[in-house]
């Protein structure tokens, strides 16, 4: 009988040792292409007393039969797709309370380079279908453009036309994100959980458990889950699961928690984010990704 989970999924995958590379390679295995825009969160770099750090590493690693489906992932989306559109559905922990979920349709277009030349760059257009204070809501980014600027239409019920320009790493844009709008696609988070998980291969208390038979939204599944038993200063996560689709080798939901304040307390939700009714290889035209496109609201510059 197949596996049926109910809730959303993250994993942090690396991909460095599954090739044989070191895990300064791993950190570098993106090294070829821009990375300005990455903000994910990153460990705090403090000297931590030697009891708060877990055990070695066994060897080998029970992360190894993940590296695998990390690997084939990111070469798959980088390789074999160019652009997407799909329905993000989000709910994330932001200072410590735990939003509504959220609900966009999304059109993604990818990095292309031809010949060392650069044919398309990356971009995302959102258009948020839910809940009701955001309706109508449109963000457009694309790299290289607008000064680096994302270009948001407010929506919602309340001063609905507003348009403005806002930096995706600002502090304004992340009251309502934990991610710059940069970073919203499947391949951006597959890079987050290779940065995340190449860390996380330098220390042991990593208890690894795949699952070959999950259904998410109907689609066959293999869910890879990480739990990490005890908080410590160097994990950003005590569980985490991740789930990538049979047929095409693309992160369709995943899932961070946090540790439980107690015993028979349940582990707080920190971020979930699920990819539903993905199209690969649309072909959106260029006038798509521009904020004049005669479909979209935005106010004129």
């Amino acid at each position: 009988m197949p596996i049926i989970f109910t809730k959303n999924a993250l994993f942090c995958l690396t991909v460095s040792t599954a090739f044989g590379l070191s895990a300064w390679q791993g950190t570098h295995i993106f090294a070829d292409e821009t990375q300005a825009q990455i903000t994910t969160t990153r460990r705090v770099e403090i000297i931590q007393p030697q009891q708060q750090l877990p055990p070695p590493p066994p060897q080998p690693h029970p992360l190894l039969p993940a590296m695998k489906i990390a690997g084939e992932s990111y070469a798959f989306l980088k390789d074999q797709v160019s652009d997407y559109a799909c329905r993000i559905v989000k709910q994330e922990r932001i200072d410590g309370r735990l939003k509504p979920m959220e609900f966009m349709d999304a059109k993604v277009r990818h990095q292309r380079v031809v010949d060392g030349r650069y044919v398309q760059r990356p971009a995302i257009y959102l258009h948020f279908v839910g809940p009701e204070e955001m309706v109508d809501r449109e963000v457009l980014w694309v790299e290289g453009t607008n000064g680096g600027k994302m270009v948001v239409r407010r929506g919602g019920t309340r001063f609905e036309y507003l348009t403005l320009d806002l930096d995706p790493a600002g502090d304004a844009a992340l009251q309502y994100s934990r991610y710059p709008v940069s970073e919203s696609g499947m391949i951006d988070m597959v890079r987050k959980l290779v940065d995340v998980g190449t860390a996380d291969m330098q220390y042991g208390e990593c208890d690894v458990q795949i699952f070959d038979d999950v259904k998410v939204d109907g689609r066959s599944c293999k869910c890879v889950q990480v739990v990490h038993p005890r908080r410590r200063s160097v994990f950003l996560f005590h569980i985490v699961r991740i789930f990538i689709t049979k047929d095409v080798p693309i992160p369709v939901r995943y899932e961070a928690y946090d540790w439980p304040a107690g015993d028979s307390e349940s582990p707080p939700l920190i971020e979930e984010y699920t990819f539903q009714d993905v199209r690969l290889n649309v072909g959106f035209s260029d006038a798509e990704f521009q904020r004049n496109y005669r479909e979209y609201k935005f106010r004129p510059n």
